[in-house]
């Protein structure tokens, strides 16, 4: 019987005692042996066949851990048996497929790098000390134990990454048709606005006429073109018509404006021109309200041109709403600043309107920029204008690239600063010259 004093079966752990051992050996003699050394090393489930041909069945009846497989000879046809023997483990799947160590005599480099490439793990020399036999058999079985318990966690981390996956699918899935419902909403909402457009085009048409009428009539009653009215109310009823009817047409054309502004209905024409002459020519206009109000205009412009791309119509409505607005809300005996200059740093060029009118406190710009936002108060006496200058004219101000900002106080008046995009080649000029 062999020594095994110093085997190590007191350091073996529970799954390695626990492993399921295959011992194929056709020499009966030297099988009972190392079922003995296995057992006493502290193996508990330890199987024997002595037929090496059929190893893959084995494997399926039995499902080793460890397969120790002793090769008797060192000849060709020993070796030739061998190689179809372990050829046979090649069925089983990679799961069922046990640790594999070859007892052998000699082998050469040859055969054994054969052995290895059909399973074998290890190889255990026919006259090696039984506790180094205990120790190989120990290591495998460790080794099997944590290759299958690695196997599991694969498995599990492949479930977890399916589900996720699927999971992560779905939420895709629901964001993809979230995102078609939106667009679907998008696309219907901005049908419903440039509807909305047309029809307001078409009310405009239809009240325009009527209103122009309106107006005709009440300009010749007011100035008696046919002969005196008689009564002094029938000229101060012509007086209110016509200013009714102006109010109501600045309502119908600001309104329209700003439809189609909303929609993108409005269509920029992008030409070259000198701002500052701009600036000059709408001032023009403004002038006789400024008379009319008693409030002091002053404009200023650069002397040297400053070329800008833009929509001119645009920016003559921007100035002339800007204007008006400043105008209509300073007291007589107060100014009225319109400026324009070139920022080098920034690539813009900026518009200034300042009035020292009534002012606004913070809280009410947000409503003097809404659509009809009147901004009423002890210093505003009554609702003025048809509330639609100042959003429209941000409007028009976003759609030429630009930016509006408005700082005010009551009873100080109102800085409003536009500052529209530079052509890049002016700016670099002026960079460069600077």
């Amino acid at each position: 019987m062999p020594d095994t004093s110093n085997n190590p079966a007191d350091l073996l752990a529970q799954d390695q005692r626990n492993a399921t051992i295959l011992l194929v050996d056709n020499n009966q003699g030297s099988l009972i042996a190392l079922v003995d050394m296995l057992r006493q090393g502290g193996f508990r489930f330890v199987h024997c066949r002595q037929d090496a041909r059929d190893l893959a069945g084995y494997c399926r009846d039995l499902s080793p851990d460890v397969l120790v497989l002793n090769l008797d000879g060192d000849g060709p046809a020993e070796n030739a048996g061998l190689m179809a023997a372990l050829d046979t483990l090649s069925t089983l799947s990679a799961e069922a497929r046990p640790a594999v160590l070859l007892r052998v005599g000699l082998l050469d480099t040859t055969q054994r790098e054969q052995a290895r490439r059909r399973g074998v793990g290890d190889f255990i020399a026919h006259n090696c000390h039984p506790t180094e036999v205990v120790t190989r058999v120990a290591s495998a079985a460790r080794l099997r134990f944590l290759d299958l318990q690695l196997t599991q966690q694969q498995r599990q981390v492949e479930i977890q990454v399916r589900d996720r996956t699927g999971r992560l699918l779905e939420s895709l899935e629901a964001m993809q048709e979230r995102e078609r419902t939106l667009l679907a909403a998008l696309e219907q909402t901005r049908m419903e606005i440039r509807q909305k457009a047309d029809f307001l085009a078409h009310a405009t048409h239809e009240l325009r006429t009527p209103l122009n009428a309106i107006l005709g009539f009440a300009d010749l009653l007011r100035r008696e073109f046919h002969g005196p009215l008689g009564d002094m109310r029938y000229q101060e009823y012509a007086e209110d018509v016509h200013a009714a009817a102006s109010h109501m047409a600045a309502v119908v054309d600001g309104t329209l404006d700003l439809s189609r502004a909303e929609s993108g209905q409005a269509i920029l024409e992008m030409r070259d021109i000198d701002i500052g002459r701009a600036v000059q020519d709408s001032a023009r206009l403004l002038r006789t309200l400024a008379a009319d109000s008693g409030v002091d205009l002053t404009v200023k412009v650069p002397d040297q041109p400053l070329r800008l791309r833009t929509d001119p119509e645009k920016v003559r409505q921007i100035i002339l709403n800007l204007g008006s607005n400043a105008l209509k809300f300073t007291p007589r005996g107060g100014r009225v600043t319109v400026e324009v200059q070139a920022d080098d740093r920034g690539g813009a060029l900026i518009l200034v309107v300042r009035d020292t009118g009534v002012g606004m406190a913070p809280h009410e710009l947000p409503i003097a920029l809404k659509p009809f936002g009147q901004v009423r108060g002890p210093q505003h006496p009554g609702a003025r204008g048809t509330g639609l200058g100042l959003p429209l004219t941000k409007r028009f101000v976003e759609m030429l690239g630009g930016t509006l900002d408005i700082t005010s106080t009551p009873g100080r008046g109102t800085v409003v600063t536009v500052r529209l995009p530079a052509p890049a080649s002016d700016t670099d000029a002026k960079r460069a010259s600077a």
